[in-house]
């Protein structure tokens, strides 16, 4: 089988106190949308065995691990534990999604695997079950299987519909050439003496929610309303990500935000056309830089190879 996994961004992103779960987890409030790419590139090839299972990670990336540490193999290995016989799994991954960017690209991994077995075996575990089973694999897991905007909530197990329907976004999408472990991104931000967390989630939602209050344009509508807890404090620990996000400002993008714990910056544009004009004054500027969409209609579709 061959299929995608896409990137996500977090519009919002409310990050509460440490102390209010005893997991070591923070509890979150966010809203995220998938974005066809960049996306990873797998192909999953299943046999049955004829003693025990196996699993064989192959990866283009040679600095990530193939083995126990990787949520792909996790998430096989998960998986295979719900199957009466045995099986031989080999699952080669293209890495397009950079790492330590908050883009989720492990996540969406993972879930690929998921939805590639699930495919295989007939749909034997039930979408409840499978969402779990995501959860326990990694907090960002679960929204990949929402395939669509979702509300996320609790350390990420909890993921809820929205009420409407978000049209196409379209922006352009930075990585800063370095990146962003998200164990020091929260250690940064629980650094923070006093800290309140944010309520953008709850009212950005709202807003979206009333029809009556969105404009012709929606995308003037999130640019008053993105928001991230993490921006200040990666910003100030990182001036390289810092500057890149004050150039993407001066572009004339209508919000810039860092992506999850970053370090990749996500430009708001007003269309299609507007990235396009960012991206031109952009390129002098960044080496990796690309225009991105909400609109993956074929993002999360399993071809047989």
């Amino acid at each position: 089988m061959f299929l995608r996994a896409p990137c996500k961004i977090n519009l919002t992103l409310d990050i509460f106190d440490k102390m209010e779960r005893t997991d070591g987890y923070h509890n979150i409030d966010s809203f995220v949308v998938q974005f066809g790419e960049p996306a990873d590139e797998l192909r999953v090839h299943i046999k049955p065995a004829s003693d025990k299972n196996s699993i064989k990670v192959t990866c283009n990336d040679s600095r990530l691990p193939v083995d126990t540490r990787n949520l792909v193999y996790r998430a096989a290995d998960a998986y295979l534990r719900h199957i009466d016989s045995p099986f031989n799994i080999e699952i080669d991954l293209y890495k397009r999604i950079p790492t330590e960017a908050g883009l989720g690209g492990g996540s969406s991994d993972a879930a690929a695997v998921l939805r590639a077995l699930n495919n295989y075996f007939n749909q034997k575990v039930e979408p409840l079950e499978l969402t779990a089973m995501a959860a326990r694999i990694g907090s960002d897991v679960p929204l990949f299987l929402a395939e669509k905007p979702v509300r996320v909530r609790g350390r990420g197990e909890i993921i809820e519909s929205l009420d409407f329907e978000l049209p196409v976004l379209w922006g352009i999408l930075v990585h800063p050439g370095i990146g962003v472990s998200t164990p020091h991104a929260y250690a940064v931000l629980d650094a923070v003496p006093n800290r309140q967390p944010g309520t953008s989630t709850e009212r950005l939602l709202a807003r979206l929610c009333d029809k009556k209050e969105i404009p012709i344009s929606i995308s003037e509508l999130l640019a008053t309303g993105l928001s991230n807890d993490f921006e200040p404090v990666v910003l100030t620990a990182y001036p390289d990500i810092a500057k890149a996000h004050e150039i993407i400002v001066s572009a004339g993008a209508l919000r810039t935000l860092l992506c999850g714990s970053g370090s990749a910056i996500f430009g708001l544009a007003r269309d299609l056309q507007h990235a396009n004009q960012l991206v031109d004054i952009l390129t002098i500027h960044f080496s990796s830089i690309m225009i991105v969409s909400s609109s993956c209609p074929d993002a999360f579709n399993i071809k047989q190879i």
